[in-house]
């Protein structure tokens, strides 16, 4: 009984120390873990919270795919699997905010990842021949690097880092001779898996991690190696299908403008030798920032962790153990720089490896060169885990060894130490609640937030959890930007919260005429305006343009609800030349052409999108006047289900397809795919069957 406890002494005191050291570094979380957010207010960690509550509510309440969505960018929806969703954190969230609330279980996430990524990379060192006093440095300067700290501004996916070492333990485990090999080959499989639905960009880490290690072991003519390498790709790749699949579906359907950032979110060179200007003891003096973006550029990686490096690689037995961690660390250190190499803010203008990584299959997508210094802080750690166990080890007093590593780690916190951490106080102002206690599907519009301010109104959705139609995420669309943005009733409340439009102007015909039709369809029951747009005519247009009322607000808010009953009924004929339009006519169109009752829309690409709210229950039929030049065959899905096939010949083509029952009032999209661009459609028709 007594060494069993011995064995266990040792994992509960590193676990201890790592705990107090995640409540240190988290300051003032700890008094604040259930009233207050991590993160900047006005900066991303808002739509973190709400990827946690979409989640939950998509998995529990609404039993729907999570990677889809129309409670943001409502009606049209948005895809999700090209957002940093952090899935995997979402589905940890549900457990936890049942158990401790919302608020303090999304806390409760953010720590754990500074407890796993510790002990990860503390396993791994060990693993690799560490001493516990190696390995806990390398944990110290893993989990609680500045590159993590910075990320406590707000992003949640960026700081599951622990799915890095933990990966890289199982994928040594498969390497290694041993019994029950496929053991490890299902565990690499399934911590590859989880990391995907955690960060996509460290999963392109992990591909690289296990190269570097198959090819440090001259693997490549080892036949059970490579199969079991490969068995372990086929696993990350099946826990990742719906995502995969998802992701897929949303980059083939939409158009996505290109990813800012490679050229910009890098890695100064000085910037790894620089403090940031947030270190504690550090920043005032001596701290810097080489770009005004410090959460995405933050690569300090510790003068001593440094020094303690340069001492291990000087070590030949170090420098063959680790060889493919020492591999890892300089190659990714070249990436974290960029498509250009910057010292001191400047741009050198000269070209390095990073251009090349967008070249490749799928990794396009990586936005971010800085992020790659992850790596090169577990390198770090490695290195330093190493040389300090193979010095310390010439120790002949436990408690010398204990006390000198205290003291290192003790200098290495007073030079990453950040504190306070960004931290925003949880909730919102009461009206929302009041919203929420009104049932029905309806949609809630804020001023600003139409095109301000997205995640704070996400953010109020986790109050209210009505609809809202706008949002943000980490690649829209570039169709739901226009689609929104030229909407009646929309793009009159934006010009006149920029002072771009007059009152006046903005109560014309065709404005009033088309704003209950789009309230209707849009579903729009309540605006809160914010009292400080009050005099740019906000107020007045909406209460002169829809039926409203005023209720209860508060000091900085005023609350219109719209009267449902006052509205127009769901219109049964689109008519693709009246001022409301715009709101059925989705994706792939022209502006209005012709003159009086001839006017149309062309669809000058092979593929076009309709929406519509269904104006019965139970089956129904769709009839599109059609018109070509030339012979083009069309094909029509409604939300993704064949409803039929039809070829256009000359300027009056009626096409009627047969449409699948649905509830009244349900907004659906009918999906056109054309043969040849250029067909019109003149009306569009729903009638039940």
């Amino acid at each position: 009984m007594i060494p069993a406890l011995r064995r266990l002494a040792q994992p509960i005191v590193v676990t201890l120390l790592f705990a107090g050291l995640t409540a240190l570094f988290t300051q003032p979380l700890a008094f604040h873990v259930a009233t207050h957010h991590v993160g900047e207010s006005g900066g991303d960690a808002r739509v973190y919270v709400w990827n946690l509550w979409w989640v939950k509510t998509a998995l529990i309440r609404l039993h729907t795919d999570p990677f889809q969505t129309d409670f943001i960018f409502f009606p049209t929806g948005i895809g999700l699997a090209l957002h940093t969703l952090a899935l995997a954190q979402g589905l940890l969230f549900i457990p936890l905010s049942s158990l401790v609330g919302d608020v303090a279980g999304a806390n409760l996430i953010v720590l754990s990842t500074f407890m796993a990524s510790s002990l990860g990379a503390y396993a791994l060192a060990r693993r690799l021949g560490a001493r516990p006093e190696g390995a806990f440095l390398a944990g110290l300067i893993f989990a609680f690097c500045p590159y993590r700290l910075a990320r406590l501004a707000g992003h949640y996916d960026l700081l599951g880092t622990e799915w890095i070492p933990l990966y890289a333990l199982a994928f040594l485990r498969v390497l290694e001779p041993g019994r029950h090999p496929w053991l490890w080959v299902v565990a690499a499989g399934l911590l590859g898996g989880v990391c995907g639905y955690t960060d996509l960009t460290y999963l392109v880490f992990l591909a690289i991690v296990s190269a570097l290690l198959l090819a440090f072991r001259r693997s490549w003519t080892d036949g059970r190696l490579l199969w079991r390498a490969a068995g372990v790709a086929v696993l990350v790749v099946a826990a990742l299908f719906p995502l995969l699949l998802s992701a897929w579906r949303d980059a083939s359907a939409w158009r996505y403008p290109a990813y800012p950032g490679s050229d910009r979110y890098v890695a100064d060179l000085l910037g790894y030798v620089t403090p940031g200007p947030r270190q504690t003891l550090l920043g005032d003096r001596l701290g810097r920032a080489f770009d005004s973006n410090v959460t995405e550029t933050t690569v300090f990686a510790g003068w001593l962790t440094l020094v303690l490096a340069a001492a291990a690689l000087r070590r030949r037995d170090v420098r063959r153990s680790l060889a493919p961690w020492i591999a890892l660390g300089a190659f990714a250190f070249v990436l974290s720089l960029g498509d250009t190499l910057h010292i001191a803010g400047r741009d050198t203008g000269l070209p390095l490896l990073f251009p090349w990584i967008g070249r490749l299959p799928a990794l396009h997508h990586l936005r971010a060169p800085s992020r790659f210094s992850i790596l090169v802080m577990l390198a770090l750690a490695l290195l330093v885990s190493a040389g300090w166990s193979r010095w310390i080890a010439s120790v002949g007093s436990a408690r010398v060894r204990v006390g000198l590593t205290a003291l290192v780690t003790i200098a290495i916190v007073a030079e990453t130490l950040a504190i306070p951490i960004p931290l925003f106080a949880a909730g919102a102002p009461p009206v929302f609640a009041a919203i929420a206690r009104e049932p029905g599907d309806f949609t809630v519009v804020e001023v600003p937030g139409i095109d301000q301010v997205p995640g704070q109104v996400m953010y109020h959705q986790t109050i209210h959890g009505k609809r809202v139609f706008i949002g943000t995420a980490a690649r829209v669309p570039v169709e739901k930007t226009s689609y929104f943005f030229g909407l009646p009733l929309v793009r009159p409340l934006v010009d006149l919260r920029k002072g771009k439009l007059s009152l006046t102007e903005a109560l014309g015909p065709d404005v009033t005429g088309a704003a209950p039709e789009a309230a209707r369809f849009l579903g729009i029951r309540y605006f809160v305006v914010e009292r400080a747009y009050e005099s740019r005519g906000i107020i007045r247009f909406l209460e002169a343009a829809l039926p409203t009322e005023r209720v209860a607000g508060d000091a900085e808010r005023i609350v219109l609800r719209v009267r449902p009953e006052a509205l127009p009924a769901v219109s049964s004929t689109l008519d693709p030349g009246s001022a409301s339009s715009r709101l059925y006519f989705e994706s792939g169109w022209s502006l209005p052409e012709g003159e009086g009752a001839a006017r149309s829309r062309r669809a000058p690409a092979l593929r076009s999108t309709l929406l519509f709210r269904r104006p019965a229950d139970g089956a129904l039929r769709v009839t599109l006047r059609l018109g070509s030049v030339a012979a083009i065959d069309v094909t029509g899905q409604l939300n993704g289900r064949h409803v039929g096939a039809a070829r256009i010949e000359g300027p009056s083509t009626d096409v009627t397809w047969p449409l699948p029952a649905g509830p009244v009032e349900r907004v659906e999209r009918l999906e056109l795919a054309w043969s040849l661009p250029g067909a019109r459609v003149a009306t569009v028709r729903f009638e039940r069957r």
